[in-house]
């Protein structure tokens, strides 16, 4: 990439101008989130921030993956990471006559500084001790509370001269796990280097948690770590105290800790003496005792300070007077204050636009505002911050890792208030606009308290409040958390409730008195007309009771799933609109599915066929099983044999027996999609390749897949395969959404049929058994219905109304009288297409759907017609979803406790006692 792109600002350095270009770089590839940078470059969304972050200089395998994931050049980029860093390399030694500073700054001591380090003496013996009793022992502390400097310039030479036990120990060796790639093999390599015994010092463990996603490579990591520590090895772990429970998740590693962890704290105003004064004495500089005495007053007690002391220490010995550190020099380095306040603004500055928007509103949540005294600030549990956000995660840990911020266990805070009252930027945000912030703080005390009262109606916003934390929400500048945006969310409901049921109250009144005038002028009609206007009444007031239940009845099935089941049922009594039809089959899809969703591995149950029958097989698979995990299961397949095939990225799997999968075949390339036609017997795959190719095999031996032939394509590569019911027709779907038919009864190989082109976002499709029509659905989530008796030429017939999200799959049922859609929306809808030109209203059932990839019809345990349809997810679960209501009636009213009058009198005031399972 060319440089001289974008101005410079004053005092960039190549490698803030490298990781700004890599910036530059994403949004020239279209915006793509981090997420989906990683899904195409194999590595988290975390390391790749932290690439184009400008803190350190990602290495050459990170640099290129991040590039050729936004589409770049990676022979150009090679050669500009490999000037930055000759750029960035360590400088040459200082000149003679400047001296080497008796001072780290802001970075950590090495093992050479240890005839520099002082203060820790006493942590160091305990530290020692323990090593002496256990074979791994952990070092906790908050960010910046000396952890490292402890471990490299304390730990290791007091070792090397003999330290532990005997002193026949006398070998350490340093690492992190972003060192070791975090893989259990670079660790054994790294430990069985020698013969002799070693330590092995890891520090920054957090990263374990941080760096890697994979569970179970999280896990071998860990055991890699405590095998090594039971032979020859004792291990000493430097880690954060806030990821003290993530290491509560490891039972080996709970029971190597027992009794073996030492928590550092701040230092002591003594410690802080030794740490301020012996280093300049050893450096044959005197320090004026204004100045302890100012530092120690400084320092004391705080949190995660050492760093910023040692940096304005440092800044005040580039300033001494001869070979004294004075006051004066400290005071015109600015101090703590200036330092952190120096730091503060360039961490700010190196974070990408999106996530300043995101430390902006931290800092302005860990303020508290002052009420004629000066702000102070607030300590936070990490889920009033929203923690789980990748954006928020990585400027917690860039923030933490400037010391700006303390993380504990579950807990934030800004780690010194100086910082409140010395950096400009967080200034001018706090008197921005401080009406607003109130506004934010007591919505966030309001949402706090609505979520510790379970939620209750009577502690939403209304009326002014409402309206003003509505107008600030809507300002541009709020970034809400989850659990504020849906107390706000939940206050507007509420209202719009309100507001419907005075306007239907005051529609009634209108009609009364309109009947009162009528029985004025027509005595004679005015039975009649009064009866029929009752009617009304009743009707509007049933249908307003029965919605209102229905929809009490979703939101408590989870919280009383037994009154949730007879509301259902009573509310389809009172009035069956199809709000309440819905409500009625989405309770009891959810209660249904309690008992018959199926994972395929790991899994207490087993996976279903697409008859709805269970597949054999039961247990658990054990994480060290050889089958290994599955991963995403992309399609499944039932053989008439009896055996349940399924296909992942790269591999064929037996599932007859789901407690035990079996690997059939490892293909060499991972592939974009896979296909299994229903009966097993064919399979198609799309390769990982710039040309996508598509393949076709027999699997009369699914040990070893025949490869038949490609199916030639004249698209952009194929993205998406699919087989129609029948196994004799492949549907390719290709990077520009084409979607083409192919024969595959034909012995000259596959035959293209039909094609259709120039429609957008279509990623799914289905066939009806016929084939005389066919459905497309996608990103956009508009399904289309089209007319196939010229394939060539489809000729679209109606476009079923926009979804709120992405269509995931269709399926046609036998009698073709019904379409079948799930989509990323968490619904699943069936259509009546019996006139296809004017389908009719869905029936929609909530729930999860979220990597639905394949719906099919089945037939219900009564051998109904086609209105139960099974969804099958990526990660091997299966749902079934039944749209008949009478047997939905019948299901929830089956071993129910009976609703009680108190219940009824409770929901239904006003209406006769009926039980409606009576």
């Amino acid at each position: 990439m060319p440089r001289g792109e974008r101005p410079l600002d004053e005092g960039d350095t190549p490698l803030l101008r490298f990781a700004a270009d890599l910036r530059t770089l994403r949004d020239q590839a279209g915006g793509r989130t981090y997420r989906q940078l990683g899904t195409r470059a194999h590595y988290s969304a975390t390391t790749l921030s932290d690439a184009a972050g400008g803190r350190k200089l990602p290495s050459l395998a990170v640099t290129l993956a991040y590039v050729q994931a936004c589409d770049g050049d990676p022979g150009e980029w090679e050669d500009r990471w490999r000037e930055v860093a000759a750029e960035v390399a360590p400088a040459e030694a200082r000149r003679a006559d400047e001296g080497t500073p008796p001072y780290a700054g802001l970075a950590a001591f090495q093992p050479e500084d240890a005839p520099w380090f002082f203060g820790r003496e006493r942590m160091l013996d305990d530290l020692v001790a323990r090593m002496s009793e256990r074979r791994l022992v952990g070092v906790f502390g908050a960010s910046g509370a000396g952890k490292s400097s402890l471990l490299r310039a304390g730990l290791v030479p007091r070792i090397a001269e003999g330290g532990l036990d005997d002193g026949s120990c006398r070998t350490t060796i340093v690492v992190t796990p972003s060192e070791l790639d975090l893989s259990a093999d670079v660790l054994d390599r790294v430990v069985g280097a020698g013969v002799d015994e070693l330590v092995l010092v890891v520090d920054q463990f957090e990263e374990v948690f941080t760096l890697c996603g994979d569970l179970a490579a999280r896990t071998a990591f860990v055991e890699a770590l405590l095998s090594a520590s039971r032979t020859r090895c004792r291990v000493v772990i430097g880690i954060r105290a806030d990821f003290y429970g993530h290491c509560a998740l490891h039972p080996g590693l709970v029971e190597a800790l027992s009794d073996a962890q030492l928590l550092l704290g701040p230092l002591s105003a003594e410690e802080l003496r030794q740490v301020i004064m012996r280093p300049a004495v050893k450096a044959g500089c005197t320090v004026e005792t204004a100045l302890v005495t100012r530092l120690v007053a400084d320092a004391t007690g705080q949190p995660g300070v050492l760093p910023l002391v040692s940096h304005a220490l440092l800044e005040t010995w580039r300033r001494r007077r001869g070979t004294a550190l004075t006051l004066a020099g400290y005071e015109a380095a600015g101090g703590i204050q200036h330092a952190l306040t120096q730091t503060a603004e360039r961490t700010f500055t190196a974070l990408e636009t999106d996530q300043r928007a995101v430390a902006r509103q931290i800092f302005l949540r860990l303020t508290a505002l002052g009420d004629g005294t000066e702000d102070t600030k607030r300590r936070l549990t990490r889920g009033e911050l929203d923690a789980d956000d990748v954006d928020t995660q990585v400027v917690l840990d860039r923030l933490a890792h400037a010391r700006l911020l303390t993380l504990d266990q579950d807990a934030v805070e800004i780690a010194h208030e100086v910082l409140i009252r010395s950096w400009p930027r967080l200034r001018g945000w706090l008197h921005e606009n401080r009406e607003g912030l109130r506004t934010a703080r007591q919505l966030t005390e309001a949402a706090a308290t609505w979520n510790l009262l379970s939620r209750e109606p009577d502690a939403l916003y209304r009326g002014t409040r409402l309206d003003t934390a509505v107008e600030w929400a809507a300002g541009g500048e709020a970034r809400l958390s989850t659990r504020e945006q849906e107390f706000l969310d939940a206050s507007l409901a509420d209202r719009d409730r309100e507001q419907a049921l005075a306007l239907r109250r005051t529609r009634r009144l209108r009609q009364l008195v309109a009947l009162l005038l009528v029985l004025l002028l027509l005595a004679g009609g005015a039975i009649v007309q009064t009866i029929r206007a009752q009617d009304a009444a009743d009707e509007q007031r049933n249908i307003a009771v029965a919605q209102q239940i229905a929809g009490a009845a979703v939101r408590m099935r989870e919280s009383n799933r037994p009154l949730a089941q007879q509301l259902s049922v009573a509310a389809y009594r009172l009035e069956s609109t199809r709000d309440v039809v819905d409500g009625l089959l989405t309770t009891s899809a959810a209660n249904w599915n309690k008992h018959l969703i199926r994972r395929v591995v790991p899994t207490t149950e087993v996976p279903m066929g697409p008859d709805g029958s269970a597949v054999r097989g039961k247990g658990q698979v054990p994480q060290q099983d050889s089958s290994g995990d599955l991963g995403s299961v992309q399609s499944l397949g039932f053989t008439a044999a009896g055996r349940v095939l399924a296909t992942t990225p790269d591999e064929l799997w037996d599932l007859t027996d789901a407690g035990k999968p079996v690997s059939l075949h490892h293909f060499p390339n991972r592939m974009v999609a896979t296909a299994l036609s229903a009966d097993g017997t064919r399979m198609a795959t799309v390769d990982d390749s710039p040309d996508n190719t598509v393949r076709l095999w027999e699997l009369k031996r699914p040990e070893a897949p025949a490869f038949v032939s490609t199916v030639p394509h004249s698209g952009q590569g194929g993205r998406e395969v699919r087989f129609d019911q029948s196994g004799q027709v492949l549907v390719t779907i290709d990077d520009d959404s084409t979607t083409t038919l192919w024969r595959l009864d034909r012995p000259d190989g596959p035959h293209e049929f039909g094609r259709l082109t120039s429609i957008p976002h279509i990623s799914t499709m289905a066939l009806s058994q016929d084939r005389r029509l066919m459905a497309t659905g996608g990103a956009d989530g508009v399904i289309r219905l089209w007319d196939m008796a010229d394939p060539w030429h489809p000729a679209k017939l109606v476009e079923l109304g926009v979804q709120a999200a992405e269509v995931r799959a269709l399926a046609f049922s036998r009698d073709g009288r019904h379409l079948a859609s799930a989509a990323g929306d968490q619904t699943v809808r069936l259509w009546d297409i019996s006139d296809p030109r004017a389908p009719g209203e869905p029936a929609t059932i909530t729930g999860p759907t979220t990597s639905v990839h394949t719906a099919v019809f089945v037939q219900s345990d009564d051998g109904g017609d086609d209105v139960v349809v099974m969804t099958s997810s990526g990660d091997g679960s299966s749902r079934r979803w039944d749209f008949d209501v009478a047997r939905a009636v019948s299901r929830l009213c089956t071993g129910s406790t009976a609703l009680t009058r108190a219940d009824w009198d409770r929901f239904f005031p006003g209406f006769r006692f009926t039980p409606p399972c009576g």
